[in-house]
């Protein structure tokens, strides 16, 4: 971290481009830890900006409305210095990352979801802590190295990412009040982060719940209970929706002209008491699909090539092996 702080803070002094950037369909997380720490560069004398690739969630657009806040969409890469914030891999940023790889920037990543190997060897400083419930509360501590102050604007976006990632704090760890009740003296509006937060009814997201539970597949693997289910949308919502309603794992999946996608959702305690890591199972088995994956142990993602019924059942006897192994 103060390895990073030092080479930003230099980066600053010189009056260099800095472009502070997240992954594709941002959530309130990666906007709003993207947008403080580029406000915090500028305080700093870099010509710093914040974008994200190529679009937004719902849930993002409604926070940076209510804070009357904006973010470039597909920023272009004229920078000197592109920071990589809850943004595990140059996959996660559509054509942006084709761009990164073949243009001479200088990377920073900033993460916390699994270290994928390859950004660490692209990357000039790598930063992850898997452990940090959201992307913020690493955030918030760099922008303390920096030196500088963070803006009333700035700590409501943050707050609204914790609030985001960690599900209205019930997937919050110790450290995570600390930092709350950091952003909340710094200025944080609880209050109107929560109305923002407030999604409107989707009726579109209620029939796909409906149709995934009308498709469910229950699957019991050593007395843990393993749903599977198939969407065309909503998948992740899914597999969440599915954890609430008893399942220990849920993977819902999508296929569409030969592109495959799953997600997947654990337990809470489910992942520290049997070894299983779905962002670590999600990338080995996005690398036999010729795609990507990854994510926390917990809560993670992939996409590909090929059927989703090889890539069920794939991702299923890896549940089995991993939960297996420690009975």
């Amino acid at each position: 971290m103060k390895e990073i702080a030092k080479f930003l803070s230099e980066a600053c002094k010189r009056g260099q481009r800095i472009l502070v950037l997240c992954h594709h369909n941002a959530d309130p997380d990666a906007v709003g830890s993207s947008l403080a720490l580029a406000g915090a560069l500028e305080q700093l004398g870099a010509k710093a900006r914040a974008g994200v690739s190529e679009n937004l969630s719902v849930a993002a657009k409604n926070v940076l409305e209510a804070f009357s806040q904006t973010i470039a969409v597909d920023p272009p890469l004229d920078a000197d210095i592109v920071v990589l914030v809850d943004t595990s891999s140059l996959e996660h940023l559509g054509e942006l990352g084709e761009k990164l790889k073949h243009k001479s920037h200088q990377i920073v990543v900033v993460d916390h979801h699994r270290p994928v190997e390859e950004m660490r060897k692209l990357a000039k400083l790598y930063f992850v802590r898997e452990d940090a419930a959201s992307e913020a509360e690493i955030i918030l501590p760099l922008i303390r190295e920096l030196g500088t102050k963070v803006t009333r604007e700035a700590a409501s976006l943050l707050l609204a990412g914790i609030v985001s990632d960690t599900g209205q704090f019930r997937l919050a760890k110790g450290e995570t009040f600390g930092v709350v009740s950091e952003l909340v003296e710094a200025g944080a509006d609880y209050a109107r982060v929560l109305e923002a937060m407030k999604l409107p009814e989707d009726r579109s997201k209620q029939v796909a719940m409906l149709k995934a539970a009308q498709r469910l597949e229950l699957h019991k693997i050593d007395e843990r209970l393993v749903v599977f289910s198939e969407l065309s949308s909503f998948e992740a919502d899914a597999a969440a929706m599915f954890v609430r309603m008893g399942a220990d794992v849920a993977v819902v999946g999508s296929e569409e002209k030969g592109k495959i996608r799953l997600c997947g959702r654990a337990r809470e305690r489910l992942p520290a008491s049997t070894g299983l890591h779905l962002g670590k199972l999600m990338d080995e088995l996005a690398k036999r699909f010729n795609g990507t994956g990854g994510g926390h142990a917990g809560a993670a993602s992939m996409t590909g090539e090929g059927k989703l019924v090889d890539a069920k059942e794939q991702a299923l006897a890896a549940i089995q092996q991993a939960l297996k192994s420690k009975s």
